[in-house]
């Protein structure tokens, strides 16, 4: 058995199936140490390209990119580094024990590996990893992909503002967050083509469900857990860990290298998976300047200046200007006399409290404390879904949201010369949406309101997936970890069946048409061939139906852009969708949908036979060659059709952006049954980032078909979704 030289002895490990580690440490600090040294040995490049990412210096590596300059603008916008000292003096002398033996291990390994050619080539000076880079590689992965998603949509609604779309857009696209809207005080709103430079991407998703004990066929509480993310690439993001310790407890699940900590797993006592919660912690507060000041209440105050050199790989470096204040970052130059947005994201600064949340719920007994240490977490809006040992599980909504204005919702752009303060109160502990007592708890993004109706979430992703799920784990009475398994794989399209019913009288009486209104009402949880192909048409429609309307209030550029460019629609899917309905005809009637649909079908007919990525037939690609070479090289796995679709709780989609394509899809199943030890996974990819190393690109056939691996002592049957599943 291999073994890492640990600060107190040798820590002994051994590998499963796919390469991923089962480590037997002294405590919690020997295991984080291992898990570092690991994480380095297999993932070093991503690791450290993570951390380039983080400081802001993509530019400086990749060149002139479009999509190194959208996340470099980001990341410094925002001033991700300003702080770390602060926050790290914050730290309890125990956390940052285990987070410093996490950064021991990741430099011991990365001293056993060398430095790899890849950073060599690319630049890459190697640095001492500390604690202020678990903290950088927090925030990259709490802001894009998650955070970023709020800020994309707001950053939309305030160029729309800006360029006097009609006031029924904004209804449309945020539902009631609309209401309050002030469009003649946002009509001076100036926004620039830099702005767009913080618009970004999402693939969206992640479910997550538990069922207790009471309704379980084990008599113990089972959880499954999914993170729909980026994939279709080898090394995948996440990595999976076992540790065992001397006291007989353990410590297993998935999480980003880079982080100390797991982020879906369990324990001996408590089991716990999250998804975004979409919690509205993103603003844009209009702030009306001269001068490099900014008007409050009818006096002008000064911005805080910042200048930041920015190395370009292979061009002159750059100075970016930024101006902001304690509300946030102005986007815009504040020495010209205008309306300028100023963005705010809520709880950026409290890191060093989530940190000190980490340690409280790896060392949870019951969903009570697990809870309750979700609750500090202030950084990042998610819903975990909870499990424990007793049977019980629960939900809690992470996070900080302001304290809004009355009236004010947050969707939108307000004026800000009007408030006297740019220090907003917070959303109180009384609001937080929490539940126990549950039978089951279903998590899939949707949205989430506090005890009495508090607005925590307004822009959820649409609801399909939880109201399949929900339907799927009330379905029967006793549960087992293959009935939740099975749930995980389900292919039914809740879009299709709500949307077509309505649209069939406006569409023509040709065969693919008669066929997808077949289809979309008796569909069941598997796709066949035609059901795939059904399935890419109805999307396809959904599309070009979603730019149709948006074109008539914003035109055609401005639609295609949010719905091709950035793929946005999706952010305002689930207040689209209830006009789409015929739900709100004061915004679409019959006539204006039929019009719309006649002109949406055709489109969508020739997008379908020009290759419309719905399904997603994709390689599995090597990060870093991007299928360049070809396949019988082995870096890239052959061509494979990937379950499920677009709004299915096997959500699987691609996005096309800058371009680049972004496959998304679960990046893992974690399945827990807490009457039993250990757990069962799989994961598209193994251990490795090295063409020969440990695991590398195994397990995306386990992945594709539902077959289970174990972690740790996992008893029982493993909850295979039995043959192939499409």
């Amino acid at each position: 058995m291999p073994t890492i030289p640990g600060p107190r002895g040798p820590i002994s490990y051994e590998r499963d199936a796919l390469g991923y580690p089962r480590i037997r440490a002294r405590d919690v600090d020997d295991g984080a140490f291992a898990r570092g040294y690991l994480h380095a040995l297999d993932r070093c490049v991503q690791l450290q390209l993570t951390l380039v990412a983080a400081r802001g210096r993509l530019l400086s590596v990749l060149g002139d990119q479009p999509l190194a300059r959208r996340i470099d603008r980001a990341v410094r916008a925002f001033d991700f580094a300003s702080d770390l000292a602060t926050q790290e003096a914050r730290l309890t002398p125990t956390t940052r024990a285990f987070l410093q033996a996490y950064c021991d291990g990741v430099n011991a390994g990365t001293e056993a590996r060398g430095w790899p050619i890849v950073l060599r080539v690319l630049g890459v000076k190697r640095e001492p990893f500390s604690i202020g880079s678990i903290m950088l590689a927090y925030r990259l992965v709490a802001f894009f992909g998650l955070t970023s998603m709020v800020q994309t949509a707001e950053l939309l609604v305030a160029e729309l503002a800006a360029g006097g779309a009609p006031a029924d857009t904004f209804e449309l696209l945020l539902g009631d967050a609309a209401h309050g809207i002030d469009l003649a005080a946002l009509a001076g709103l100036r926004f620039s083509p830099e702005m767009r430079l913080l618009e970004l991407p999402n693939t969206a998703g992640s479910n997550a469900f538990a069922v207790s004990g009471a309704r379980s066929a084990t008599g113990g509480a089972l959880l499954m857990g999914e993170f729909h993310m980026e994939t279709a690439r080898f090394p995948p993001i996440l990595y999976a860990t076992h540790i065992d310790y001397e006291d007989g407890g353990y410590y297993q699940g998935l999480g980003v290298p880079g982080f100390a900590w797991l982020s879906a797993g369990r324990t001996k006592r408590v089991a716990w998976s999250y998804t975004y919660a979409h919690g509205d912690n993103v603003d844009v507060l209009v702030e009306r300047c001269e001068g490099e000041r900014y008007l409050a209440a009818g006096e002008w105050h000064s911005f805080d200046k910042r200048e930041e050199k920015v190395a370009v790989r292979g061009k002159r470096d750059e100075t970016w200007t930024f101006y902001g204040n304690a509300y946030g970052t102005l986007l815009g130059d504040a020495r010209d006399r205008g309306d300028y947005p100023c963005i705010r994201w809520s709880g950026l600064r409290g890191i060093a409290r989530d940190f000190e949340a980490v340690r409280a719920c790896m060392n949870a007994t019951n969903v009570a404390e697990l809870a309750a240490a979700h609750r500090e977490f202030r950084v990042i809006s998610l819903e975990a879904v909870l499990a424990d040992d007793a049977g019980d599980v629960a939900r809690v909504h992470t996070g900080q949201i302001d304290a809004r204005p009355e009236g004010w919702s947050g969707a939108y752009p307000r004026k800000g010369w009007d408030l006297a303060s740019r220090e907003p109160a917070v959303l109180g502990e009384e609001t937080r949406p929490v539940g126990f007592g549950m039978g089951a708890v279903v998590s899939a993004n949707q949205r989430m309101t506090g005890p009495n109706g508090e607005v925590w979430c307004s822009l959820p992703e649409p609801h399909y997936r939880y109201e399949r799920l929900t339907h799927l784990v009330n379905d029967a009475a006793s549960f087992d970890l293959r009935r939740l398994a099975r749930a995980s794989y389900d292919e039914h399209d809740g879009c299709a069946a709500r949307l077509v019913p309505v649209w069939e009288k406006h569409l023509p009486a040709d065969a693919d048409a008669i066929a997808l209104r077949r289809w979309a009402t008796l569909q069941g949880d598997r796709l066949d061939d035609a059901g795939r192909r059904l399935m890419g048409l109805f999307h396809a429609l959904h599309d070009e139906v979603v730019r149709e309307l948006l074109a008539s209030r914003v035109g055609d550029a401005t639609a295609s852009r949010i719905v091709f460019g950035l793929s946005a629609a999706l952010f305002f899917q689930h207040h689209l969708d209830a006009a789409l309905a015929l739900e709100k005809p004061h915004l679409l009637g019959e006539a204006e949908l039929a019009r719309i649909l006649s002109v949406a079908w055709p489109r969508a007919k020739e997008r379908v036979r020009k290759g419309h990525h719905v399904p997603v037939r994709t390689k599995f690609k090597n990060m870093l060659l991007q299928g360049k070479l070809p396949v019988a090289f082995g870096f890239d796995s052959a061509p494979v059709l990937l379950p499920g679709g677009p709004v299915a709780p096997f959500q699987t989609r691609i996005i096309e952006f800058e371009g680049e394509k972004i496959v998304g899809g679960p990046a893992f199943h974690l399945a827990i049954d807490m009457s039993k030890p250990g757990a069962w996974y799989h994961v598209p990819g193994g251990a490795a980032e090295k063409r020969y190393g440990p695991g590398y690109g195994a397990g995306v056939d386990e992945w594709l078909r539902g077959v289970f691996l174990p972690m740790g002592d996992a008893a029982g049957e493993a909850p295979n979704v039995r043959g192939p599943v499409g």
